[in-house]
């Protein structure tokens, strides 16, 4: 087998699963490599630009499949901003319980923006630990 061949098998076998992933595979995959559609986290925001995009250019998806699509990679592959996010986003899209997410929407109205990740350890009854397990997917835009 070529060698691409194997990376490609590889890395769609450790797709996280969940809803969407299928549709990934199949609107997505036929035109991209693995690690083009993965090489950065971005924001929900970001990722639905690149399927309307990608839309545009002719995949063969519907809408619903796009929502899925968009859905799928924030959740696995995306950042929150916590700058704009509602509780429910934050606390689906980091793992975090409603109540943290909640607590932080409200020390972001309260205070104003967070300008880093690390200043949502200011946010009290929110694990530091948590925080920082989750930065890579944490955005303050």
């Amino acid at each position: 087998m070529w060698p691409s061949l194997v990376l490609f098998l590889h890395l769609v076998q450790d797709l996280p699963d969940g809803p969407g992933k299928d549709t990934l595979k199949k609107v997505c995959l036929d035109c991209h490599d693995l690690d083009i559609v993965l090489q950065e986290n971005r924001t929900r925001e970001n990722w639905k630009k690149s399927v309307d995009k990608m839309a545009e250019r002719g995949a063969n998806g519907t809408d619903e499949e796009y929502e899925a699509i968009v859905n799928y990679l924030t959740r696995n592959f995306g950042r929150i901003n916590v700058n704009k996010a509602s509780a429910e986003e934050i606390a689906s899209g980091l793992d975090f319980s409603l109540k943290d997410a909640t607590a932080i929407v409200q020390y972001r109205e309260k205070n104003g923006d967070f300008k880093a990740w690390r200043e949502l350890s200011k946010v009290e009854g929110v694990d530091a630990a948590k925080i920082e397990a989750r930065k890579d997917h944490i955005a303050v835009q």
